[in-house]
């Protein structure tokens, strides 16, 4: 098993038990084509299988909505067995030098990937063999990416991936796409599914975007582990502004309100700031808190309409 170390001098060494390989190539860093490679060419299938499910489907709309929400999903579980759990580690070396955002970078290209496998399965109205084949190769991946160093397992098997895929994520994906269930008329159903598409819009553009430029930082201490209080803050962050902005969009309140409970919202986001749970920028207050809030609204917007049936004009 190849141990790979970045050194201060900006070498990357390999450890293969007997042997160091010192890697430098040109002006890339060196990390490029051990690591970060790998993920590019990973989220380039995401593309074109993107690509394959835009060409294919009938309605484009129903087939992106679900798309989103099928991500929205994956990053659900992450969550859970990644930042919380630490199951796994990614090593992709975006961002190599905050572990925590370089982690999370590689998680991305994993979860996308694995939704647009998913949603190539259902719009192309795949037999379960082909499944089993997709399956396969995304267990074959994950040994390579074990191989190369640039994914470690904590306590976790390549096994429970496919098996995840096979019982629950295609078959799963495959089964609502069929029946079109994201343009269903009951309400809870329906904000469910609008608050997985909010996770994977919102996420990683809006508030992950001002983190790694440096204008938001969560608050790391908050529990034991720093990956999981960055977790639990950006989880506040998201569930407090998709519910609020969720009811004031919908609700047939007075304008006057839906101000006043936006305005609460930048005091939600004041008060955080406050209290240590997330650190703003100096000066940086408003705009920060403003791209929070209205790219919410603005997803919101997105996935309405995206979940509207375009036939039937459901609402």
């Amino acid at each position: 098993m190849k141990i790979v170390h970045l050194h201060k001098n900006g070498m990357f060494v390999q450890n293969n038990k007997s042997t160091d390989i010192i890697v430098r190539i040109g002006f890339m860093p060196q990390t490029f084509w051990s690591h970060t490679v790998w993920f590019i060419l990973l989220g380039i299938a995401t593309l074109m299988q993107l690509g394959f499910i835009l060409k294919k489907a009938s309605d484009k709309r129903h087939a992106m909505a679900l798309f989103l929400v099928t991500s929205g999903v994956t990053f659900t579980v992450e969550v859970i067995i990644y930042c919380f759990f630490r199951v796994y580690d990614y090593y992709p070396m975006i961002f190599p030098h905050s572990p925590i955002d370089d982690g999370l970078a590689g998680n991305l290209f994993s979860q996308f990937s694995l939704s647009a496998t998913a949603m190539v399965i259902s719009v192309y109205n795949l037999k379960y063999r082909w499944m089993v084949v997709f399956a396969g190769i995304y267990f074959l991946i994950e040994e390579l990416f074990l191989h190369l160093g640039i994914y470690k397992q904590n306590f976790y098997s390549t096994w429970v991936t496919s098996a995840a895929l096979l019982s629950l994520l295609f078959p799963v994906t495959k089964a609502i796409y069929k029946r079109k269930t994201v343009y269903t008329k009951k309400t809870l159903l329906r904000y469910y599914f609008m608050f997985l598409g909010l996770y994977t819009l919102h996420m990683p553009t809006a508030l992950w975007i001002q983190i790694l430029t440096g204008i938001m930082k969560p608050n790391t201490e908050l529990l034991s582990g720093d990956l999981q209080s960055y977790s639990l803050v950006s989880l506040l962050n998201l569930l407090i502004l998709s519910v609020v902005c969720t009811f004031v969009y919908f609700s047939k309140i007075h304008l006057l309100w839906k101000i006043l409970l936006t305005i609460a919202l930048y005091a939600f986001l004041y008060l955080a700031k406050q209290y240590q749970i997330m650190y703003i920028k100096e000066d940086w207050f408003i705009p920060f808190a403003t791209i929070d809030i209205f790219a919410m609204y603005l997803y919101i917007y997105i996935m309405n309409r995206l979940m509207t049936n375009p036939y039937t004009l459901v609402h």
